[in-house]
């Protein structure tokens, strides 16, 4: 049991990728007072990570989870995020085992039970593999703190990947605030859906090329649709090359549009554009959510705009909603109080606080 006197540690181990746990980081910083503890980074990797082999298959994902340690007068244990696109253990991909058989507690974005059942390995460890919410790269408040190997070199085994990602963070991804300021944007056109195009995903590729002809043949004006690329794009989606969005020039263009589409992430995982639609306060028309369903279709209106697979039926509900500027703005309404109230990083990483108190 917490008491309010005892100031208990959550530390975050630095020496990954931190883009894709940027979310959380934010929520954990902005908790301490409500939940009376101290965010403290680690500069290394935890002892558990240190005997293994860079060669080992596995060890590239691990740079993508958040590991972290709690420690307060009662325990000492460690837990980790995972924002894996993967719902399953697929091309064993989908979770770390090394990782799972040392932490307390796994917070899983792309929870699934179903697929956690399915899979004799992963099930045994049902019990703590815990859903977690969305998540969206965001500007790290006060993030000099995590800038302490900016300029790389053999003595920091630090590189200029790792380098040119934490600038970005830095410069370029926007906080939370921006993507309020922006839902006073007045919405002038009446479609933005530009994709990234992923060469090596073409099943992902195709069915969004597939969905780009169906709304241009539906919302035939004043829209901005294709793959958003620096690279020649082959000749069959030619028609649809946009170029390459600053990232807050991107948003800027989002929040002009009338209607937003969703539409899933490599593998059928939930796709960082879900949280920062309903961070922009769109109105949004897209794919059915499989992952974590029970934590998104309790929200107001989510069965409504995440229920379509077809492309045809994405492209001919946006064109109906629209034609009905009544129902967009209660979507709108309704997805911005729904970020703000059950999405926001303080309320998503307070349910993660509270199971570690618990």
């Amino acid at each position: 049991m917490h008491t309010k006197n005892e100031i208990a540690e959550i530390i975050y181990y630095d020496f990954g990728e931190v883009t894709d746990i940027s979310f959380y980081i934010n929520g954990f910083l902005s908790n301490q007072k409500k939940y009376n503890y101290k965010f403290l980074i680690k500069r290394e990797k935890p002892f558990f990570l240190k005997e293994y082999s860079l060669m080992e298959d596995w060890y590239k994902f691990v740079l993508r989870l958040g590991i972290f340690e709690f420690k307060n007068v009662n325990n000492t244990f460690f837990f980790c995020i995972d924002w894996c696109d993967h719902s399953s253990n697929y091309k064993n991909e989908g979770y770390l085992f090394p990782i799972l058989e040392i932490v307390k507690y796994y917070f899983k974005a792309n929870y699934n039970a179903g697929a956690i059942d399915d899979d004799i390995n992963i099930k045994k460890f049902k019990d703590k593999i815990i859903p977690t919410g969305l998540s969206f790269p965001l500007h790290i408040e006060n993030m000099i703190r995590f800038m302490p190997r900016i300029l790389p070199g053999k003595n920091n085994n630090w590189t200029y990947k790792e380098s040119k990602e934490r600038i970005n963070l830095m410069f370029r991804k926007p906080g939370v605030s921006y993507y309020k300021h922006l839902r006073k944007t007045e919405p002038d056109l009446n479609l933005f859906f530009v994709a990234p195009y992923y060469a090596d995903q073409k099943i992902l590729t195709e069915y969004r090329y597939e969905l780009m002809k169906a709304l241009q043949n539906l919302v035939k004006e004043n829209t901005i649709i294709g793959f958003g690329t620096k690279e020649k794009l082959p000749e069959k989606y030619q028609s649809f090359k946009q170029p390459m969005f600053e990232m807050r020039n991107y948003f800027r263009h989002l929040a002009r549009s009338k209607v937003a589409i969703y539409v899933r992430g490599p593998h059928n995982g939930l796709s960082s554009k879900l949280g920062q639609l309903l961070a922009l306060g769109k109105p949004i028309i897209g794919q059915a959510i499989h992952n974590n369903k029970e934590l998104y279709y309790q929200n107001q209106f989510f069965n409504e705009q995440f229920a379509y697979d077809e492309p045809e039926d994405i492209a001919k509900h946006v064109h109906e909603l629209l034609q009905n500027p009544e129902k967009a703005a209660a979507y709108a309404k309704a997805n911005a109080n729904t970020f703000d109230t059950k999405f926001s990083p303080e309320i998503t990483v307070s349910k993660i606080i509270e199971k570690l108190f618990d």
